[in-house]
């Protein structure tokens, strides 16, 4: 759990980053445009890189906090048997997204290696590989909780919890 909460802090100083990175970049270029009629080329590219590794990371961080929307309506009423089997189901169906997820960006990476971008001279890879790492960590997290919850470790209505039980509280 402490790798977790390490892992979680390490990825929202990620977000407050790029976050504070792409709109500096934005607002930047459009002060540029606006002022002397001319802008930094070099920002179109490396926000537009930024914001795909931004919404990889904030997926990434959304999964470990809960975030994610969940619809509950039919897991809440079944019994704690169904629930775990529910898990299982649904784990492997996220387990299996997330392996196609790391996969296709990789073979999309190895594709990509030898390409850069035009102006900012950054490997054509780069987003490839931020999806491959976020689709491996996607699946670590998923793997982690289901091994939790089918082991009885943790209650399976933690697998389902998200950002509407926050809000209920």
């Amino acid at each position: 759990m402490r790798a977790l909460r390490l892992a979680e802090r390490l990825l929202e100083a990620m977000v407050a980053f790029l976050l504070f990175a792409l709109v500096a970049m934005v607002f930047t270029n459009v002060m540029m445009r606006f002022f002397f009629n001319s802008g930094i080329v070099v920002t179109e590219e490396l926000s537009r890189i930024a914001l795909s590794i931004l919404i990889l990371t904030g997926a990434v961080l959304a999964l470990i906090q809960q975030r994610h929307i969940a619809m509950t309506l039919v897991v809440d009423r079944l019994p704690e048997p169904a629930k775990k089997a529910v898990v299982a189901l649904t784990g492997a169906v996220m387990l299996y997204g997330n392996f196609l997820l790391a996969q296709g960006a990789w073979m999309q990476a190895k594709l990509n290696f030898s390409s850069n971008y035009q102006i900012s001279g950054l490997p054509s890879a780069t987003i490839y590989v931020a999806a491959t790492l976020a689709g491996t960590a996607l699946a670590l997290v998923v793997a982690g909780r289901m091994v939790l919850i089918l082991s009885g470790r943790m209650p399976a209505d933690k697998f389902f919890q998200a950002a509407s039980a926050d809000i209920a509280e």
